[in-house]
């Protein structure tokens, strides 16, 4: 027999309705005394509800319930007043339902019933049998043995070893990504040789996240560096991790650890699950379980079921969503996988001040990472990460390495700063970009060398040779356009530096003297050092400006243009766009149209692959080259003669500008 529904059939009338208005549950005024029993033995009599109640519950009404738990009987009035604060009377409480005390907390709840005087019991207030055997249990009671406190590892959770692993594989090349969004089988080689002590699951559960946080960026079927790397990259060891935590409690997609498992998440929802997974984690972590199975026991008994109404939306839930085997299987799984990945239940320690080494034996600089913090957006360019594990990061440098951070344009200033700061000590003169023998790329197109053997011996490599156009003189050579990256590539490969035009220190050293030579036309008599150095100025990208020739009528280019349309053949003109220089280009018209007082040429143009609109206005030297020109152009080469300079003709004592056909 139910006791509590008993006590509850016992209470007045007025009682019974209060219980009912605050526990929302629907009574008709006329309903016979059956009919309000059932609808209150129905919302209050049942373990979940109870459950339920008691979480809502403020901390001291939870201490006072387990305190009424250890005292059997009926609670005198004055013991009840003592302990749980007065309690006003049934006419005054249905005037006011507010409850002002803990006692009258209980007694609209249901659970604290009162009952009558009888023979050798006066009056007082009871709590049900079965509401004693519902209540959860506190943890201390739950864990009576609980093994000695452990000491904290010092080694660091596997999702921030694992998450500086990720941002630096993904900064060296992106990583593939399959159709579904997870890491392709390319991406996972990588990150295996990075860190061999990590299963490919914590990759894949972890990208996701650092995606959600802005950290890694999605570029179509690839992961790069996102815009918030270096804000989480300057953020301590602690901020990052609960960082992580934040961004895999909120997400709503499906953890596959879970799915593994066959269990149905039809109605579940994910964060509640996942926030009910780190109380639990918290807890055991507090309480320091010997193993996942005793923990399950013991927070079943106090916290209840893993997942119930609060995790699943499923209405009405008229059984566990899961039984209690699956329910324990899930724990485990949580328990093995992101839990302890976050560093949940296992004790850990970071200590940001632990010292940088560095192993000039085998070249390589050991980061602790709990030391990392933002000096990882600096090492990274410099240096080439090859191992990972639950302590420190390794990370490989050597004179390659630098040659390649040169030539992307990274200060070494900014390494030799962290070096002396983290190391203590000067950088090995390997790393001093003066003992690295240089090339300074001026322009987008003429490439300079202080030594010309330097320059020639360079150009003996296949890879060098493709992005230059052509050598003008010893030490001078102009590089292909959209080959400087190239250049620059293949240059650092064989031991030069390339150094920008901006990075020089004055324009009048960077060029050296025998490109005057070079350069100096046969009809000059007044070309000296001044006068190349206006060239200089004057020529700063690909296709520079012929000297300026008339314009021609606006008839005869519309002219030229519709025949060119109607024989589908390509044109060649001289562009002029507004505060920008003059440059070539080779298109094939499509279409004239007129706006007002202006013609527009719409346009397929072979430079930027791509329709573009011309204004006609704005065209100066248009000519129809044959198709021979038109092929060898598509096929990225020039047509004058290979290996050629054009020299326009100049009037006597005047500089001439010198282009690239």
């Amino acid at each position: 027999m139910l006791r509590w529904a008993k006590y509850l059939a016992e209470a007045p009338v007025v009682l019974q309705r209060l219980i009912a208005a605050t526990h929302r549950v629907s009574v008709p005024h006329r309903a016979d005394d059956a009919a309000r029993l059932a609808a209150l033995r129905q919302a209050l009599c049942r373990p979940a509800a109870v459950r339920a109640g008691y979480f809502a519950l403020a901390p001291e009404a939870q201490q006072a319930l387990q305190a009424l738990r250890q005292r059997r009987g009926v609670l005198p009035t004055a013991a009840a007043e003592q302990l749980l604060g007065p309690i006003r009377s049934l006419r005054q409480l249905r005037a006011d339902r507010r409850p002002q005390s803990v006692g009258e907390t209980l007694v609209l709840l249901g659970w604290l019933l009162p009952r009558p005087a009888r023979p050798r019991h006066p009056a007082g207030w009871v709590l049900a049998p079965e509401l004693r055997r519902w209540l959860p249990l506190p943890l201390p009671e739950a864990v009576p043995s609980a093994r000695p406190s452990a000491l904290p590892s010092a080694q660091a959770p596997v999702a921030l070893a694992a998450t500086y692993a990720l941002l630096a594989a993904a900064a060296e090349q992106p990583l593939p990504l399959r159709a579904n969004g997870l890491l392709a089988s390319a991406a996972l080689r990588r990150l295996r040789v990075l860190g061999p002590a990590f299963v490919d699951d914590v990759w894949q559960w972890l990208a996701p996240l650092l995606v959600d946080l802005q950290v890694l960026r999605l570029s179509g079927q690839t992961l790069r560096p996102g815009p918030a790397l270096a804000r989480f990259a300057g953020a301590a060891a602690t901020e990052q991790l609960g960082l992580l935590r934040t961004a895999w409690e909120g997400q709503p997609r499906a953890d596959r650890w879970l799915a593994r498992l066959r269990l149905s998440t039809r109605g579940l929802d994910w964060p509640a699950f996942r926030r009910r997974l780190l109380r639990w984690g918290e807890a055991m972590a507090a309480q320091r379980f010997p193993d996942a199975d005793a923990a399950f026991v013991a927070l079943t008994a106090a916290l209840g079921p893993l997942v119930d109404a609060t995790t699943h939306c499923l209405l009405p839930v008229r059984r566990a969503p899961w039984s209690r085997r699956g329910q324990q299987q899930a724990w485990r799984a949580a328990v093995a996988g992101p839990l302890a990945w976050l560093g949940v239940v296992t004790p850990f320690w970071l200590d940001p001040a632990l010292p940088w080494r560095f192993d000039a034996a085998s070249g390589q600089i050991v980061t602790p990472i709990a030391a990392l913090a933002d000096d990882l957006v600096v090492l990274q360019p410099w240096a080439k990460l090859v191992a990972v594990d639950h302590i420190a990061l390794r990370w490989q440098i050597q004179p390659a390495t630098i040659r390649q951070a040169l030539a992307a344009g990274h200060d070494v200033r900014a390494l030799h700063d962290l070096w002396r700061r983290r190391l203590g000590s000067e950088p090995p003169v390997w790393v001093t970009p003066a003992h690295i023998a240089r090339v300074r790329l001026v322009s987008s197109t003429l490439a300079l060398c202080d030594a010309p053997e330097t320059l020639a011996t360079a150009a003996r490599r296949p890879a060098v040779r493709r992005a230059l156009a052509m050598q003008v003189a010893p030490g001078v050579a102009m590089v292909a356009p959209g080959g400087e990256r190239a250049l620059a590539r293949a240059l650092a490969r064989v031991g030069v530096e390339v150094v920008a035009a901006d990075a020089a220190p004055d324009r009048a050293d960077v060029y050296p003297p025998h490109l005057i030579q070079a350069c100096e036309p046969a009809h000059s008599d007044a070309f000296d050092a001044t006068g190349a150095a206006d060239i200089w100025q004057q020529s700063g990208q690909v296709g520079m400006d012929a000297p300026s020739q008339p314009r021609q009528p606006l008839a005869a280019m519309l002219h030229m243009l519709r025949a060119a349309i109607r024989r589908r053949q390509a044109v060649r003109f001289v562009y002029q766009p507004p505060q920008q220089p003059a440059h070539e280009r080779l298109v094939q018209p499509i279409r004239i149209e007129q706006h007002g007082d202006r013609w527009l040429l719409y346009a397929y143009c072979a430079m930027r692959r791509a329709e573009r609109c011309f204004r006609i206005d704005r065209i100066t030297d248009l000519i129809s080259p044959s198709q021979r020109m038109v092929s060898a152009h598509r096929r990225g080469r020039t047509a004058a003669p290979k290996g050629r300079l054009a020299l326009p003709s100049a009037p006597p004592h005047r500089l001439a500008r010198v282009w690239l056909e």
